[in-house]
């Protein structure tokens, strides 16, 4: 990364001090006496940042902010005066400057600031990458974590075998999909999506299989169901965890017949779709409690992918924040906001338990709530300001009037009940974390 420094200071004791600590501390720093040679080391260097004195000899230090920010637009500039007056601050930064100090100022305000500043022209940097690289389905990030399941889910995606998608609810099981689609051989066909949760279980048969004329009352004509639609291409099933069972039979026959017969007919419809299923329930466990045929299980489970939650990808908020600005302040036509570097890192550790959703829903709010504003930790929702992370508490009260046996049980009970808070309430989220089954967690928690 470019850590180049402009310094411009007319006082030589000043200028050399401030040139050895910066220096010091990894900076490339380029001085300058006054504005001639600051324009002079324009024409020669690209500067990241830019350390200016509001007084020189030959031009003010104003007049020099223009003069940058018009050669070197993306030049962060830090202002220094000696008028600790909040007039020349803020027509500082009304021209386009960052940030001031007031002389005298110590060098561990200075250096704080450009980490901070660095640090944000990073973050900022990386967006812009990513959005050159950005996943064909949306999918935004470029972490270990999620590099790992696209290419599992790429290799899988260039056959027809049926793929089960798992992870929590807002992982983004649906641009999973998307992805996979995408990647498929059958990109060119239809990609139909069916959420099993939101269908009633009375109408569900005739939304996968369709109906013919006169199949019941008010079926006044024929209606191709979603596996008819689905012909060719893909069908993705999401929440398969709630199909009743009945549903699943016949489900099963079509997946290993891949035949099917419309509501009130007796005539078979060949179908050729691949079925890519999704849930934030654990099949497994579904089948261990009967709610889930071990037949279906086995049929859906021939390559498991899961989404990882986005506490195992904290390197991916910041791109994500970006993405969503960007989304939500094209789509209401408003200022974009900007993070403080203090925010983001209350987000990168916030424990999120609603996952890519949950952030996007909050940067949408803030977008509409604050256009064009810088957004401090004090502007996030009260759980978020209070949130430590999830970075681990340290819980350190025990009692010592109990035998040991029921105090590792209190302590037990009570660290669960923290997870599961800090999970919002999502038993199966809340078992992953503790490495235990959710049947486990159940009778934890029963005891």
């Amino acid at each position: 990364m470019n850590k180049m420094i402009l310094l411009v200071e007319d006082d030589p004791v000043h200028l050399e001090m401030l040139s050895e600590v910066l220096s010091d501390h990894n900076y490339d720093v380029i001085p300058a006496k006054d504005g001639q040679q600051a324009v002079d080391a324009l024409t020669q260097h690209c500067f990241p940042v830019a350390l200016i004195d509001i007084r020189l000899p030959d031009v003010s230090g104003m007049s020099l902010l223009e003069v940058i920010l018009n050669q070197q637009p993306d030049c962060t500039i830090l202002m220094m005066t000696g008028e600790a007056t909040v007039e020349a601050a803020v027509d500082a930064l009304k021209k386009g400057a960052h940030d001031y100090l007031a002389k005298p100022f110590r060098t561990e305000l200075l250096l704080l600031k450009l980490k901070r500043l660095f640090h944000l022209q990073q973050i900022e940097a990386e967006n812009r990458d990513l959005r050159r690289r950005e996943q064909p389905s949306g999918m935004i990030g470029d972490s270990q974590a999620l590099r790992k399941f696209l290419t599992a889910a790429q290799t899988a995606a260039a056959t027809d075998v049926t793929i089960l998608l798992q992870g929590e609810s807002g992982t983004g099981k649906e641009l999973a999909a998307d992805f996979i689609h995408h990647v498929s051989l059958r990109r060119d066909k239809p990609l139909v999506k069916v959420n099993c949760g939101a269908i009633p279980e009375t109408l569900l048969e005739s939304e996968l299989f369709g109906t013919e004329r006169g199949a019941f009352t008010g079926a006044d004509q024929v209606r191709r169901g979603y596996l008819e639609q689905a012909h060719g291409g893909t069908l993705f099933l999401d929440e398969v965890g709630e199909i009743p069972q009945s549903m699943q039979v016949k489900l099963l026959r079509v997946l290993q017949d891949g035949v099917i017969r419309r509501l009130g007919s007796e005539k078979p419809i060949k179908v050729d779709f691949r079925l890519i299923a999704a849930t934030h329930r654990n099949l497994a466990e579904l089948r261990d409690e009967g709610s889930i045929r071990e037949d279906f299980f086995y049929r859906l489970n021939v390559v498991p992918l899961h989404l990882p939650p986005l506490r195992q990808r904290r390197e991916d908020i910041p791109l994500l924040i970006a993405h969503f600005i960007d989304k939500y302040a094209s789509r209401y036509n408003k200022e974009p906001i900007q993070l403080s570097i203090e925010t983001y890192e209350r987000l990168k550790n916030c424990p999120l338990p609603g996952n890519v959703r949950e952030l996007e829903n909050l940067i949408e709010r803030l977008q509409v709530l604050a256009p064009g504003k810088e957004i401090t930790p004090g502007m996030l929702p009260e759980p978020l300001r209070q949130s430590g992370g999830n970075n681990g508490d340290i819980i350190q009260c025990f009692r010592t009037d109990l035998p040991l046996r029921e105090a590792i049980r209190d302590f037990e009970l009570r660290f669960i009940t923290r997870v599961l808070n800090e999970e919002g309430g999502n038993r199966t989220a809340a078992a992953q974390r503790l490495k235990i089954s959710r049947k486990s967690l159940w009778e934890k928690l029963a005891l």
